[in-house]
């Protein structure tokens, strides 16, 4: 069964992992191994079906039901999604969330949340966010859904 503990615990790993793509391209790793590698461990797409709605995506590319499309939002650098430019890449140097709220239903939690985005420039956004984490087979929490808009501002 799914726990408070749990969903935190995906919402901070989630978060360090955004700190931790920009880390490795800022030192000059591979960075679109460890981001390859990052969507293995926290994204079902090896194992399932994950729908993923970036929040800089439009037109056809709005989702990202492959692993492929969710790796160029991420990293950028793949023709075949010639609008992204690797929203990983920043650097981000402080991620977080708050305002979370969440339902538990056995293996899988429905999360919202707005995660904020600390840039190396000083830079400061914030995203609504929409999680549905599933407790997978082998004890692995992975992201099943993940929807991310910016907030809405009224004239």
């Amino acid at each position: 069964m799914f726990t408070q503990e749990m969903v935190h615990t995906a919402l901070q790993t989630w978060c360090d992992n955004v700190v931790a793509v920009g880390k490795v391209h800022q030192e000059g790793g591979d960075v679109e191994a460890f981001a390859n590698k990052v969507l293995s461990e926290n994204y079902d797409y090896d194992n399932g079906k994950v729908l993923f709605k970036p929040t800089l995506c439009f037109g056809e590319q709005t989702f990202r039901p492959t692993k492929e499309g969710a790796l160029s939002y991420f990293v950028g650098g793949n023709d075949k999604f010639p609008n992204d430019g690797g929203f990983k890449l920043k650097p981000w140097v402080k991620v977080w969330f708050s305002k979370e709220d969440f339902v538990l239903y056995k293996e899988m939690a429905i999360v919202q949340c707005n995660v904020h985005f600390i840039g190396a420039d000083d830079s400061h956004i914030f995203v609504n966010k929409s999680f549905v984490f599933k407790l997978c087979e082998d004890g692995k929490i992975r992201i099943v859904l993940h929807q991310s808009s910016l907030p809405y501002q009224p004239d």
